[in-house]
């Protein structure tokens, strides 16, 4: 009989993309427990995508250090993502996607406002964006996360949940994911390095936990408030000193969604005037 250490938290975060780690920490420093699974680094090979279409359940198997996953984990993770397309990631670059928001204060809400007309399609796309980034992730739930509304230069509506300012001392060759885990250390949130998802828990068709083969054994992992699903490599980085000073010096790193969407992806978010004082917008994304 095969015996495992089970232990419930609030919030359950998998995968090897920078963007778990930081819905950890944006977790923790919301007062929720958090467990942060981390598969061993995977080194893709070159061009494997592009000589075989690939499903995203099969991607997210490999990303998740599983050999096979069991059949309602495989169906889960297709019913979300089938009807996107086949993976087609790039790993060319692992620059952070840059945004220019109006305010970082929550936007105010006009109550006699229309409702915004639902896109599905705009879903879909942002949900292709996020699945293509190597820094994306996927909500079990809508309110996993405590995200606020705020507004892009350009007007449109996002929900954001800020991480961290960039620091303004930065170590040359500093990484996001250098820095993420120093960040982690400090607010005490303990990383599951090496790690293979076995498979996902359920309860009522959505998850609830994972099973975990960690180095001290099989975690049986249950979250009250949520699964958050990394959807990248740890091999993709982010090399700060890349971005502009003028962005680095008001920027904040945030995990960005939709209205409505369970996908998000880790955005650095600057002021409009940060961004003005820099390269076209065209040379940051």
């Amino acid at each position: 009989m095969t015996m495992f250490n089970s232990e419930l938290v609030d919030i359950v975060c998998i995968g090897s993309g920078s963007a778990c780690l930081a819905a950890g920490i944006a977790a923790a420093d919301a007062g929720q427990s958090v467990f942060v699974a981390e598969p061993r680094r995977r080194t893709p090979q070159i061009g494997s995508l592009a000589e075989a279409e690939e499903s995203w359940a099969a991607q997210l198997q490999k990303y998740w250090g599983a050999n096979e996953f069991d059949g309602p984990t495989t169906a889960y993770l297709r019913e979300l993502t089938d009807e996107l397309g086949p993976a087609r990631r790039t790993h060319a670059t692992g620059q952070l996607p840059t945004a220019a928001v109006r305010s970082f204060g929550e936007a105010a809400t006009d109550r006699r406002a229309p409702v915004p007309p639902f896109y599905g399609h705009a879903l879909a796309d942002w949900a292709r964006d996020c699945l293509n980034s190597p820094f994306g992730l996927v909500f079990s739930r809508l309110s996993a996360l405590s995200m606020s509304e705020m507004r892009l230069q350009d007007g449109t509506s996002i929900l954001a949940s800020v991480v961290a300012d960039i620091p303004s001392a930065r170590r040359s060759g500093l990484t996001l994911r250098h820095w993420l885990r120093d960040v982690a250390k400090e607010r005490g949130v303990k990383i599951h390095g090496s790690s293979a998802i076995q498979q996902l828990i359920f309860n009522d068709g959505q998850p609830v936990g994972a099973m975990v083969d960690t180095p001290d054994g099989v975690r049986h992992v249950r979250a009250r408030h949520g699964v958050l699903l990394g959807t990248g490599n740890s091999v993709s980085d982010d090399l700060l000193a890349m971005h502009p000073a003028s962005v680095l010096r008001e920027g904040r790193l945030s995990l960005v969604s939709r209205s409505a969407s369970r996908f998000a992806r880790l955005e650095l978010l600057t002021t409009a005037e940060s961004m003005s004082l820099c390269a076209p917008q065209g040379q940051l994304a």
